[in-house]
């Protein structure tokens, strides 16, 4: 992982602008910003120093490479976001068969459904992180909507559709928002779905949406999927020991598209 990618997240996670982080480390902003763009890099001790200043600590070992892991994630690298969908939907993970809790998993038909009612939202947690390409076997959707003008209303439609009583919709959401970590699930014919208003490590919406990018699944659908750098932010905030192989897995993607962009000169 870059010096770049962690200086960003741990500015981030604590909530701190570039210029409060210039401020606190006696740099300079501009340093600051250049170090994030990755136009240059800090020294090792610098780089932890600015760490610190966050608030947190990088933790250093050695541990064993997996080579099979690293090559498996390449190929993933290599295929579309459509392509790497319809792995996950063809039997190759057992796990999707569905049971009596867990109903088959249908994200085309839960994307049409947010994409009927007009929602703005960011796609975020197992799926969007199989979209940009690791190796996870959601269940459901994770999505983050925007709760500006109008997209409240589109909200509380959306969860009406999805099997929520119109008369507990609003009053979930009332119950939700502003509350890091709040979400309000549901479970419908196609899968279970997590609204997430505010994601932990993030400022929700507006936070995420900046490096978001559409992504082509097929079928028409292009859903905005957070960025490699926030999924890996989000679930760093969570602090949960058995996130670690996942997260770890994206940082390893991160520096596997760095590494593949040089080589075909991207």
């Amino acid at each position: 992982m870059r010096s770049a990618d962690l200086i960003r997240e741990a500015r981030l996670r604590a909530g701190l602008t570039q210029a409060q982080l210039a401020e606190r480390s006696g740099r300079e902003r501009s340093v600051i910003a250049r170090w994030e763009q990755g136009a240059v890099a800090p020294s090792f001790e610098s780089l932890l120093e600015l760490v610190r200043v966050c608030g947190f600590e990088l933790p250093l070992e050695l541990v064993p490479r997996d080579d099979s892991a690293v090559e498996r994630l390449r190929k993933n690298i290599l295929l579309s976001p459509e392509r790497r969908v319809e792995r996950i939907l063809t039997g190759q993970r057992p796990s999707l068969s569905p049971t009596r809790e867990t109903p088959p998993f249908d994200p085309y038909a839960l994307l049409a459904a947010l994409e009927q009612r007009r929602l703005s939202y960011v796609l975020v947690g197992s799926f969007a992180r199989v979209i940009r390409a690791a190796e996870e076997s959601p269940t459901g959707l994770d999505v983050v909507p925007s709760l500006r003008g109008h997209n409240a209303r589109r909200l509380e439609q959306a969860l009406s559709d999805l099997g929520v009583p119109p008369d507990r919709s609003e009053l979930r959401i009332d119950e939700a928002r502003g509350s890091q970590g709040a979400v309000i699930e549901t479970v419908s014919a196609a899968g279970k779905v997590i609204f997430v208003l505010i994601p932990r490590g993030t400022r929700g919406y507006d936070d995420l949406r900046r490096a978001a990018t559409q992504e082509h699944l097929g079928r028409g659908l292009r859903p905005s999927v957070a960025s490699l750098g926030d999924l890996a932010r989000m679930l760093a905030a969570a602090g949960r020991e058995e996130e670690a192989p996942k997260l770890h897995a994206l940082r390893r993607i991160a520096e596997l598209e760095r590494s593949l962009g040089l080589e075909l000169g991207l």
